[in-house]
């Protein structure tokens, strides 16, 4: 009998592919994960429920399509979630320095997404390969404590990978003590904006990946995105009407939400994200007897290149990785 381990026990690699499908078993990283990953295999019988002179239906069945898939959480550092940013966006701008900055920013003209191989280790018990790994959508969220990256990942159907040897790496881990978000109508007014204080954010990058399956094979061919829509939510308390109005008049704004933690030469480890243009699809006014008015806002990005040379959003992180992400 094998040991019975648990989920602290476990290890989640990461390497990007450089031909989509194409293992790249050479491990880049290690996710520091903050919630059991759920990636598993799927697979789908064929059934026959032919007629046999018989009240059976099921008869017999065959293998039918196969996939791998599941959901992967980790702390939105400043390093390991550069690689999920990636993913999601498609584009890395690399300029060195002290510290180094990576700027993350969408594929819009074409739909073949950026994939990597994951290489699951369930403790000492299974160690499972998922190459074409490519996510479906990600959530960068925080509220009243740590903040984090969910991804939701469409790979290959798992293989056995082999054993690892997992090396620790990690950045600034930002809370939300860190973050102010920033409102301007344009992102240089927002730039220069008085900060705004919220209770909570998200922002989900929806690339609606789909796999692709042909004949000679069960296992997926290909994996494809559709259409890439970016959005979120954020919640204030009702202390003035900007928000509510902004949601009646459907005025269009930018948003910078900025994050800063260790001190790296004589700059800064930082995080940001920045929406070119959004609008608010709902904006919501909501209390009890004894509780305080709060409004949630709901937004979506919209298609607009601003002044900066921003389309739709983009995310940059400065840190201590002196190359591309790969």
């Amino acid at each position: 009998m094998g040991n019975i381990n648990i989920g602290r026990l476990g290890s989640l690699g990461i390497a990007l592919e450089t031909v989509a499908g194409t293992p790249n078993t050479t491990m880049s990283a290690y996710l520091n994960y903050s919630d059991g990953p759920t990636l598993r295999g799927h697979q789908e019988p064929i059934e026959n429920i032919s007629a046999k002179t018989s009240r059976i239906m099921d008869t017999d069945s065959v293998g039918g399509k196969k996939w791998g898939e599941g959901d992967v959480q980790i702390l939105a550092d400043t390093h390991l979630a550069g690689y999920l940013w990636k993913l999601a966006l498609g584009n890395e701008l690399y300029t060195t320095g002290t510290p180094s900055q990576h700027l993350f920013y969408p594929s819009v003209s074409g739909n073949t997404p950026k994939t990597a191989t994951l290489i699951y280790s369930r403790g000492d018990t299974d160690v499972e390969q998922y190459a074409m790994s490519a996510i479906d959508e990600l959530t960068f969220e925080v509220a009243d404590e740590y903040a984090t990256l969910s991804a939701s990942f469409m790979s290959k159907f798992p293989t056995t990978g082999a054993a690892q040897t997992v090396t620790t790496t990690s950045g600034y881990q930002f809370a939300f003590k860190d973050y102010f978000v920033q409102f301007g109508g344009t992102l240089t007014l927002a730039s220069t904006a008085a900060t705004t204080p919220l209770s909570d954010f998200s922002l989900t990058i929806a690339n609606n990946a789909e796999t692709i399956y042909r004949s000679q094979s069960a296992d997926v061919s290909a994996l494809r995105s559709k259409g890439l829509r970016v959005s979120g939510s954020y919640t204030l308390f009702f202390d003035d009407v900007i928000t509510r109005d902004a949601y009646y008049g459907l005025n269009k704004r930018s948003m910078i939400l900025t994050a800063s933690g260790n001190i790296i030469g004589s700059a800064t480890e930082s995080f940001r994200i920045r929406l070119a243009e959004f609008r608010l699809d709902e904006a919501e006014v909501s209390t009890g007897l004894d509780d305080f008015y709060t409004i949630k806002a709901n937004f979506v990005a919209e298609d607009d290149v601003d002044a900066v040379g921003t389309r739709l959003c983009d995310v940059l992180l400065t840190n201590d990785k002196a190359s591309l992400y790969a």
